[in-house]
């Protein structure tokens, strides 16, 4: 074989490997095993606060409420969706709303006042 066509393909060889290993930005750990693994693993990161929003804890809604990434939060919501649907709760009023900010380049997220939920 000639040594030339046997370099160009351990490039090309070399290359295509790492093109496959590369991964690009993902705001939760696509490997996850559920919802809540997916939560633990979701991106909080910002740089202001409108990058952040809040999300479900788990499938009842009065399991609370947590701040994440908006993109993080595109990417529970389907999963939400997926695991969730189905999911047995009680119907009753929660108050679980979060106010959410950016804090040093980290989501958070603090409760809403009590009387922010009635009307004036």
């Amino acid at each position: 074989m000639n040594i030339k066509l046997a370099g160009f393909l351990g490039s090309v060889l070399l290359l295509a490997g790492c093109a496959a290993t590369e991964q690009g930005y993902q705001p939760i750990n696509p490997k996850a095993k559920n919802y809540a693994e997916a939560l633990r693993s979701a991106d909080k990161s910002c740089q202001v606060d409108a990058d952040c929003t809040s999300v479900n804890k788990g499938c009842c809604l009065c399991h609370g409420k947590e701040a994440v990434n908006k993109a993080a939060a595109k990417a529970l919501k389907s999963r939400w969706n997926k695991e969730c649907a189905d999911g047995v709760c009680t119907l009753e009023m929660c108050y679980v709303e979060l106010n959410t900010s950016c804090q040093n380049g980290t989501c958070v997220g603090t409760p809403k006042p009590m009387k922010d939920y009635f009307a004036r």
